[in-house]
This record gives C-alpha cells, structure tokens and sequence, in this order.
C-alpha cells in the first residue's frame, strides 16, 4: 500500500497546478492554509472518536481486563494506526502541500483499516470459538501446541505457500491460513494494478497505450478489492454456521435442563457476541462494496485528479470517502470493541483431549492454570510409591 500510495502522490504533483502553486508561492501556501482550515471538521471529529476508543482500551489493558497478547492487540494496533491517520489528515488541511509528507502519511497510515477489521473479526471469532464449543478448538484455526511434527509441520507450510486455498484439498484443518494467503495475494494485485496506472501518460487519455494500461490497472485492482469481499461474504457464512451451531448445542441443552415446574433453564438464542459480530459485518460489508466501487470507478479513486481542489480534497470527495470508508471502519471498530461485555462471563478454554487437539487450551497471552489439586495428587504419588 505504501507503493500504491507513493505513486499516487507522484501521479497528483504531475497533474495538479494547486500544488505547483504552493509548492513555489508562498502567499498561495497561506490561502491555501485558511481554505484547510473549513475541512478540518471530518478529521478532527473521527480523531476524538478514535481516541474514546483508544483511552477505554488502555484503560482496560491498565486494570488488566485485557490482554495484551491476545485477539484486542491487534484492534488496539488498529486504533493506533487510525488515530495516527486522522491527525495527519488535520495536519493536511492545515498546511496544505507545503509538508507534502504529512499528506503521504495520511493515505499511508488510513490504507489498511479495512483490511485490518476483517482479520479483527476473524480473530474475535475465532476466539469465541475456542472459549465455547466444548473441544476448545477453533475449526477456522487449529491452536499451537497440537501434536504435529517439525516435517508436517513444514510440508504444511509450503503446501499453503505454493497452492494457495487449494492445499485445502489435502488440509482442511487451517482454514485462516488460506484466507491470510488469500489476502496477502490480492493486496499484491492491488499494489501492481495501482503502479500502473500511475506510470499511465494521463495527460492524454485517448492515447492507446494509456487506454490499456488503464484497463489493466483497473481490473488488477478491481479483482484484488473483490478478493478482499469475498473474504468478507465468507466471514459472513462462517458467522452464520456458527450461530447456527450454537443454537442447535443450546436447544439440546435446554432439553436436559429443567427445573421441577418444567421450566426450561438454558436459553436457546444464539450467543450475544455472534450476534455482534453479525451486526459488525454490516459496516464491513459496505466498507468491502465501497472499497470495490473505488477501484473500478476512476471518478472515485485518489488517481483522479478532479477529486481535489485548491484546497485539497473536493468537498464530494471528502463527504463519500469519510462516509462510506471511515465511518464504517469506525462503527465497526466499537461493535467489536463491545464484545467484551458479552463474553466476560465465558468459560474458560477447556484441554482438548485426542488426537490432533493435543496441547494447552490456554489463550494465547494467557497464563496457564494450575490443577486445583496439584499439590494432594503430587503427595498421593509418593506415598504409593
């Protein structure tokens, strides 16, 4: 993304003479500077946003009700790296092309919020996964520690790295690895589609060769944006059997747990937190149809050059990019932060037994319990022998 985004601010100094301008003036650097200043409100709003959801995580990391080596580490990187964009973007309008590197740094740094959600999501229900179905595994991800040797282990590697989802076929048991494969592919289509349509002559459309390289940059970057939402519409299939698992395990609870008046004593509505995590891919899914519209449209992408003004961004720019791209990564973001009041009462990761699921049901960053009788079972040891 940093490649896409360098050639993009190559691509806006050739084209566009507001930045010449100021580059050379300095009056029209101070113009420039007051016109920023009526554009500040979007990012200084969502910094204030980001940086609620930010203290209450550190707040929570301080009373350790968080891990930090778990799935909110990388929601907290997430907000890190948002907050960081957002307060570029004030930078931006404040000083306009005269620090042209704090306008890199705010494409830079808000490139990968989406793409950072849907691995969010992931991990969160993967996590749930592993605190609730009675195995303690996750079927998305087998946990480290299973009972596979150092060869297997390697062959398994280099099967995922050469066929992609297809080492699917022979490993059905590490179905997150083909996702991140999936991903990491489409965000190489994505930067190669960008670099050429920034080497493409725009300052003459009708020529053929810059006619093809635009057709090919396009649909490059259009295929990897549409890998990225079929990840997500497979997040959502993978949410739905989920829930759909956890109601069935529930009513055959309820079945078997009654009180003397036949009172049923185990709800059979799915889990609260699935639930959040199916009204999170509401804004991921917009976000994901958003993020395809702009690679296909070039009225839409940061490549066109109508899509800034004197004064930076063109007002209908800013107004689609921040409501449809930030607001959605943002809702998103809390919602997932909200699980944490849904699943503070979860049980505990259970030792999964046999076979392949062989190793410590510990979350990752968690500290592993010790047997309630540890010590009783150690002394009756000795005085049998």
């Amino acid at each position: 993304m940093a490649t896409t985004f360098l050639s993009v601010f190559a691509l806006y100094k050739r084209l566009h003479p507001a930045y010449l301008r100021a580059e050379h003036d300095p009056r029209a650097r101070l113009v420039m500077a007051e016109k920023f200043n009526s554009d500040t409100g979007a990012a200084l709003l969502f910094l204030i946003l980001y940086v609620l959801v930010f203290s209450w995580m550190t707040f929570m990391y301080l009373r350790k009700s968080i891990k930090w080596r778990s799935r909110w580490s990388i929601l907290y990187l997430h907000v890190t790296v948002r907050m960081a964009s957002q307060g570029c973007g004030i930078g931006f309008t404040i000083l306009g092309f005269s620090n042209v590197n704090v306008f890199l740094a705010f494409l830079i740094l808000g490139a990968e919020g989406y793409f950072t959600l849907v691995l969010c999501t992931f991990r969160f229900l993967i996590s749930w996964q592993q605190h609730n179905l009675p195995s303690g595994v996750s079927w998305l991800e087998p946990r480290r520690g299973t009972h596979i040797s150092a060869r297997d282990r390697t062959r398994r590697v280099l099967a995922f790295l050469f066929l992609g989802p297809f080492a699917l076929l022979f490993y059905r048991d590490n179905i997150m690895a083909a996702f991140h494969l999936l991903l990491a592919f489409a965000n190489g289509i994505i930067i190669g589609g960008a670099s050429l349509l920034a080497n493409a002559n725009l300052n003459d459309f009708e020529l053929p060769a810059t006619q093809r390289k635009l057709k090919i940059a396009r649909d490059l970057r259009t295929s990897g944006q549409s890998v990225f939402l079929a990840c997500n519409v497979a997040l959502l299939g993978i949410i739905l059997a989920t829930m759909w698992n956890d109601r069935k395990a529930r009513k055959e609870k309820a079945a078997t747990q009654r009180d003397g008046n036949g009172t049923v004593l185990c709800g059979q509505e799915s889990h609260k937190t699935l639930v959040l995590l199916l009204v999170t891919w509401l804004p991921l899914i917009v976000r994901g149809v958003f993020g395809v519209l702009q690679s296909a449209d070039f009225n839409l992408s940061y490549f066109d050059p109508n899509n800034y003004g004197p004064h930076g961004f063109s007002d209908h720019f800013t107004l689609v990019e921040y409501i449809m791209g930030v607001t959605m990564e943002w809702v998103s973001c809390v919602l997932l932060c909200t699980t944490y009041f849904t699943s503070r009462n979860d049980p505990p990761k259970p030792k999964p037994g046999g076979a392949g699921t062989g190793g410590d049901a510990v979350e990752f960053g968690e500290e592993k319990p010790e047997p309630e009788n540890a010590a009783a079972e150690s002394e009756m040891k000795k005085t049998t022998v």
